[in-house]
């Protein structure tokens, strides 16, 4: 009985001297909870995310997640190996042993819970004050692990605050070999196009303004600097082999032209875009820092000037994110797009990006002020814990499945970007059992014909093994762009905002009706096509056969085609025509 009575005290000790891990874990686990429940019936952000998935899904099943070289056949035609994502990637590894949606799912967990543990690393160790609360940095690491991230970039974002945690411990030059496990695994787990290079970046700036301070080297943080590279050099061979060393085609990137597309800016837009960047972020990118920019960061300046390090923070963090937005909106400015209009790179490269490290100054900046509000006499912990509830409700109201219930409970939305979800769930999305009843009716492998689609994405298509003309890359052969585009080429001529966003972004490859304002065709529109004009011969040319498209066409014989079947399932949101060209 003793003995028992001891082993309580000691767990009601341990629960004690741990409530705010507990707690705080357990919100970041309520956060990602709805996801797991209800599983294909969650909702996720479509543009950009779920449509992406598909380039894994395709290089898992070729059989070439490895392969330097070679083509892959299952869409935009005879597609070069090292136009999909690299074979030494994490979420590779997922789609390449697990179910698609248990990959995906699994890869939701990682990152969330990767941004929980990495921003309370590198609260505690390097950002808070040594006597801060501990409370403070587990608050501030929930907050910036429930963030709505986009989990196809894996750790790009997310893993940013264990990465400079691992780079910190490499300057102060301790913890080495963990560091040097963390920053590998960070370059398993993230981009270097989208994050990697600006990450880069920094480190290097930061490293050369400490050695310009101090004339001091600090061998093994540049060393860190040098493994992060190295490992990239690695991970991104595919990509790197296409830009230096493939001679086997130009890429559609070449035509990429901001300034035909319109996105150049006046002064006046250029300011709107800095200060929409500074306070609403951007949403590849998302932050949702305005309660933190409009009242936890007032408020520390006004009462936290006496804390002279986090005063110093905060207002270094708060430059730094200022400048990135300056940047931001200069990269769209009539004088920088048509200054780089002549060179293709600069032309299409994102070089804006350093707005992908907002979320993590952002976050900061809200552990920042947290210390020093709580210092504020009598009513400063108070206070601090008023802005966590704030911040926290906030961001959990940008949990699709959150905000779905609250709507319905109350009418009320406080999702940003709600654009993004569209109310279809991964389920009703990929609608399995459509696709299954289209291949079940033309009966016959897969890999013997090609589709197109019309109203629905081609990742759709794609998911169910589909070998698509169509398709959405970042990079694929220019010449299959130009052969692409002879099939619609009436089309685009009647439409030009489709005409321009085709022939000068060119990402997505899809089939653009004039007819349409928008690409998604759901089965609640009852829109019909009455006017299209594709050609057919040039369709056959590519090795198409069938087209499957979720707006009726009623002009198809003037197209070369022929009706063969109408595909609708009561709780679908779409409804397929499929149609097979003479």
């Amino acid at each position: 009985m003793q003995n028992k009575l001891q082993l309580l005290r000691k767990l009601l000790s341990w629960f004690t001297s741990h409530k705010s891990a507990l707690f705080f874990s357990f919100l970041v686990v309520a956060y990602v909870t709805p996801f797991v429940v209800l599983r294909q019936n969650a909702h996720f952000t479509i543009n950009d995310n779920l449509d992406w998935i598909t380039s894994w899904i395709v290089l898992a099943k070729s059989g070439k997640v490895f392969a330097l070289t070679g083509t892959i056949n299952q869409m935009l035609g005879e597609l070069p190996r090292n136009c999909l994502p690299s074979g030494f990637n994490v979420i590779t590894w997922l789609y390449l042993i697990l179910p698609p949606f248990r990959a995906y799912l699994i890869n939701l967990l990682l990152v969330h819970f990767t941004a929980f543990i990495g921003m309370y690393l590198l609260l505690t160790h390097y950002v808070l004050p040594a006597n801060h609360q501990r409370w403070l940095a587990w608050a501030g690491a929930a907050s910036f692990a429930t963030l709505p991230f986009y989990t196809v970039y894996g750790l790009s974002i997310a893993g940013q605050p264990l990465l400079f945690y691992a780079m910190l411990n490499a300057y102060y030059d301790k913890k080495i070999a963990g560091s040097v496990f963390i920053i590998i695994i960070f370059a398993l787990y993230s981009s270097l196009p989208l994050a990697g290079v600006f990450i880069l970046a920094a480190l290097g700036l930061a490293a050369l303004y400490d050695y310009w301070l101090h004339r001091r080297l600090r061998p093994k943080f540049w060393g860190a600097i040098a493994l992060l590279t190295g490992s990239y050099v690695i991970t991104e061979i595919w990509l790197i082999y296409n830009a230096f060393f493939s001679s086997g085609f130009l890429s559609s990137r070449e035509e990429i032209n901001r300034l035909l597309l319109g996105q150049a800016q006046d002064w006046s837009g250029v300011q709107a875009l800095i200060v929409d960047n500074l306070v609403n972020g951007q949403y590849h990118a998302v932050s949702l820092h305005k309660y933190i920019l409009s009242i936890a960061v007032p408020l520390a300046l006004f009462t936290g000037w006496h804390q002279k390090r986090e005063y110093k923070g905060i207002l270094l963090l708060l430059t730094l994110a200022l400048s990135i937005s300056i940047f931001y909106g200069i990269r769209y400015s009539e004088f920088f797009i048509s200054a780089v209009a002549g060179n293709s790179f600069l032309n299409s490269f994102q070089i804006q990006r350093f707005h992908w490290l907002h979320p993590l100054l952002w976050y900061t900046i809200f552990a920042l002020c947290l210390a020093v509000i709580d210092n504020i006499r009598y009513i400063g912990k108070l206070l601090a814990v008023l802005l966590i509830t704030l911040q926290l409700g906030f961001l959990f109201g940008n949990n699709i499945e959150y905000d779905l219930v609250l709507k319905e409970q109350t009418g009320i939305s406080v999702i940003e970007n709600g654009w993004l979800y569209e109310n279809i769930s991964y389920g009703e999305f990929f609608a399995d059992s459509l696709f299954q009843k289209i291949d079940n009716y033309i009966g016959r492998p897969k890999e013997d014909y090609r589709v197109a689609t019309i109203g629905i994405y081609p990742a759709i298509t794609q998911y169910h093994g589909f070998y698509t003309l169509d398709g959405r890359l970042n990079i694929y052969p220019l010449a299959y762009k130009h052969a692409f585009r002879q099939i619609m080429a009436r089309e685009l001529d009647k439409n030009q905002f489709w005409q321009k966003y085709f022939d000068y972004w060119g990402i997505t490859c899809y089939l653009f009706p004039a007819e349409l304002e928008y690409y998604e065709v759901r089965k609640s529109y009852q829109l019909k096509l009455n006017h299209l004009e594709l050609d057919s011969q040039a369709f056959r040319k590519l090795g198409g056969e069938y087209i499957l498209s979720a707006a009726e066409i009623t002009n198809y014989q003037e197209s070369g085609l022929e009706f063969l079947q109408h595909f609708s399932e009561g709780w679908s949101v779409w409804e397929i025509y499929l149609y097979r060209v003479r």
